[in-house]
């Protein structure tokens, strides 16, 4: 009697544990589909890191060649800008009888024997 007592709760306990085994083997199952899911995810991710890293390379090296290109563009602009000023400090007696001397080699007589006067038609 007591042997059938005994088997009685062998027998609960073993149903018992094969329901949580059982219950456990489709939790598993579960984790290792999302396992592949995720691992998925990351090679993704991964690649996508990759496309942006190489991004940012490429837009740092045309911005470094942006900047080396702007800054030779600004130093020429800083050379007219000075040929200006040198050009425009000159002093003037650069002018003859208050004509402009932009035909060099001219005398002020040679100037005034030309057909208009020595002044250009647009001024």
């Amino acid at each position: 009697m007591i042997s059938y007592l005994v088997d009685a709760v062998l027998l609960l306990a073993l149903a018992f544990t094969s329901i949580r085994v059982a219950g456990m083997h489709r939790e598993l199952a579960r984790l290792r589909n999302y396992q592949g899911e995720f691992s998925t995810i990351v090679h993704e991710t991964s690649g996508a890191f990759d496309t942006v890293i190489t991004a940012a390379h490429d837009s740092t090296d045309n911005l470094r060649q942006l900047a080396a290109v702007l800054s030779t563009k600004i130093d020429q602009a800083h050379e007219a800008i000075a040929a200006l000023d040198a050009r425009c400090a000159q002093p003037l007696s650069a002018t003859k009888d208050g004509v402009d001397a932009d035909k060099p080699g001219l005398t002020g007589t040679e100037r005034e024997s030309l057909p208009d006067g020595g002044v250009e038609a647009g001024r």
